[in-house]
């Protein structure tokens, strides 16, 4: 009942259920850093090609670059097999940014690793393969993730669907209680002058779970 009410949350009340979530602090800041190598590596690797490009190095080091890719393209093919297991629920337009990341990174050093392999000026040119793959990658999450102009409405339809399944198995006692207990905060915040008394009468008739959705602030 309570993963199903958040997706109504406001953004604000995911922040502090995040900040009270309770996970280890190693495994937080693990999946931080390894998120960070998926969408940092892949500029490193392009970046590590501009002394070449620039005239500051006499050879190209492919070879690294495709290093760096490579991490890049094992981090964000992690997340695409998590993820694309159930692609309707992630948002689109997010995959798609971490796809233009790699598609653009590795499609520049796509292009000036051939020219330096072709002028002889590459160290490494095996690590062609893995800017390839990183570019692969990238570009998948714009196949398996695609934006459809319906995609938000099914989105809140589903989300819909599992509040009223997930109320639904609430024993009657338990949905008793929890309807007393949003009654009662309503008849507080209406007697404190909180809310109109327009609003307060909207809102008891909100079915359990929606208050969030029809009536808090929406502000990033």
């Amino acid at each position: 009942m309570r993963r199903v009410i958040a997706l109504f949350a406001p953004t604000t009340v995911l922040r502090e259920l995040a900040g009270r979530s309770g996970r280890n602090p190693v495994v937080t800041v693990f999946l931080l850093v390894w998120n960070l190598i998926g969408l940092g590596a892949p500029v490193v690797g392009a970046a590590m090609l501009l002394g070449w490009v620039f005239g500051r190095a006499d050879a190209a080091a492919v070879g690294a670059a495709g290093i760096a890719f490579a991490a890049g393209a094992v981090v964000a093919g992690a997340g695409l097999v998590t993820s694309g297991r159930d692609a309707g629920r992630v948002d689109a337009g997010s995959a798609h940014a971490i796809g233009w990341v790699h598609v653009l990174a590795a499609g520049a050093a796509l292009v000036v690793s051939i020219l330096a392999v072709l002028q002889s000026q590459a160290t490494g040119a095996w690590g062609l393969g893995f800017i390839v793959l990183d570019l692969v990658v990238g570009a998948l999450y714009f196949v398996v993730f695609r934006r459809k102009p319906t995609d938000g409405s099914k989105r809140w339809k589903r989300a819909v669907y599992q509040l009223a399944a997930a109320v639904s198995a609430l024993d009657d006692d338990t949905r008793a209680r929890i309807l007393a207990d949003i009654g009662d905060a309503i008849d507080e915040l209406e007697t404190a002058g909180r809310i109109p008394e327009s609003v307060a009468a909207e809102a008891r008739q909100a079915p359990p779970g929606m208050l969030g959705a029809r009536f808090a602030p929406r502000e990033a």
